[in-house]
């Protein structure tokens, strides 16, 4: 029952990720879908007994929320890039082999855009790779429901890049 429930709420919040992503092309906001679809995630991952998962989703919480002030009030936190950087390390202390490798590799995909940059293009590129590495990852916890989202994310993501660089393109 439990795997049930974690890939339903694994997919739920894959999807508002997905619909947040396709939608806007506001920092912000695209934040704030993060938020609800992380939280989403951290109580799919309790139910699917994936406990990188669970450190990968409340470090990512952290920083979602300190991104999100980070611009809404336009701060520099420049120390708490290595503070984050060394949180998302704590998944290896749950090291399950690969899937932990990947859950990390997927994590920086996500995480350096969003943090270094302002450019939602770079984050939609970011999310792309991270999405490409989570199917693996999901694979392993038994997250099969997220995959069809995530398949769909990276082929909407490919078109949404290019949408928006064509859209750059004509501006200019």
């Amino acid at each position: 029952m439990n795997i049930i429930i974690g890939n339903i709420l694994s997919f739920l919040g894959a999807l508002l990720d997905f619909l947040f992503g396709l939608k806007y092309n506001e920092k912000l906001v695209i934040l704030q879908g993060n938020l609800v679809s992380s939280t989403l995630s951290l109580i799919s991952y309790i139910c699917l007994n994936a406990y990188d998962g669970v450190i990968d989703c409340i470090v990512t919480l952290l920083r979602l929320l300190t991104i999100y002030f980070k611009e809404k009030y336009h701060k520099k936190f420049k120390f708490l890039f290595v503070v984050f950087f060394l949180c998302y390390c704590l998944v290896f202390f749950r090291y399950s082999g690969a899937q932990t490798i990947i859950l990390f590799l997927g994590a920086m995909c996500s995480f350096i855009p969003k943090w270094m940059s302002k450019d939602v293009q770079k984050i939609r590129i970011g999310a792309l790779l991270a999405n490409i590495l989570m199917i693996f990852y999901n694979i392993a916890i038994e997250n099969y429901a997220v995959i069809s989202i995530q398949v769909t994310n990276i082929v909407l993501l490919i078109i949404t890049i290019t949408k928006w660089a064509r859209k750059k393109k004509t501006k200019k």
